[in-house]
C-alpha cells in the first residue's frame, strides 16, 4: 500500500501543487464572494455558497486549464467545458450540501459556522471530488497506455520519470 501511495505521490506531484495553488486562488474568490452576498446582500448562506464556488469554477477553470494541465491533449473547447461544469457542478453541490446541512439540520446559523461548513468540510470534501474527477475525465491523460507501454513515446518536453510511472509504480520498481 504505501509504495502505491507513494508512486502515486510521485507522478503527480506537480499536478497536486499546482491545483492547490490555483485552489487557494479560487477559494480566496469563493470566501470574499460568499461573505459579500450573506454580509452585505444579507442573501440566504446557500446563495451565498453558489455565487462565491461559481466564481471559484470560473477562476480554477483557468488555472487548470492554461496552467496546470496545459500540456494535457485539449479536447474541443465546448466538450472539456462541459466537462468541466459538471464536474465543478457536483463539487459545488458537496458543498452548498454541507453548508444546508450545518444551517437545516444541525441549527448553526452564525457566519462563523457557515464558514466552517463551507471553507472546511465542503471545500474540503468537494476539492477531493474535484481533482480526481478532473484528473480522470476533464483532463485525462491521453496517451498513458501508450507511454506504459513504449516510454520512447514521450513528448519530448515530457519528463521521461513521468511517461514510465503512468502504471503508479514507484520510480525503483519501473
Amino acid at each position: 500500500m504505501r509504495r502505491w501511495a507513494v508512486g502515486i505521490v510521485r507522478r503527480l506531484w506537480r499536478e497536486m501543487v499546482g491545483f492547490s495553488m490555483v485552489g487557494v486562488v479560487g477559494v480566496t474568490c469563493d470566501i470574499a464572494t460568499f461573505n459579500l452576498v450573506i454580509g452585505v446582500f444579507h442573501a440566504p448562506k446557500v446563495y451565498g455558497s453558489v455565487a462565491g464556488t461559481t466564481l471559484g469554477t470560473v477562476v480554477g477553470y483557468l488555472g487548470n486549464r492554461f496552467w496546470v494541465f496545459r500540456r494535457r491533449d485539449r479536447r474541443q473547447s465546448a466538450a472539456e467545458v462541459v466537462l468541466y461544469l459538471l464536474v465543478s457542478g457536483v463539487g459545488m453541490l458537496i458543498t452548498a450540501a454541507c453548508v444546508a446541512f450545518n444551517e437545516y439540520v444541525l441549527g448553526y446559523t452564525s457566519l462563523l459556522a457557515a464558514n466552517v461548513a463551507q471553507f472546511i468540510v465542503g471545500q474540503g470534501l468537494g476539492t477531493v471530488f474535484r481533482f480526481w474527477a478532473m484528473h480522470r475525465w476533464v483532463f485525462p491523460e491521453a496517451r498513458a497506455l501508450d507511454y506504459a507501454a513504449d516510454p520512447a513515446a514521450a513528448r519530448p518536453d515530457e519528463e521521461p520519470a513521468t511517461a514510465v510511472l503512468t502504471s503508479c509504480q514507484p520510480a525503483d520498481a519501473v
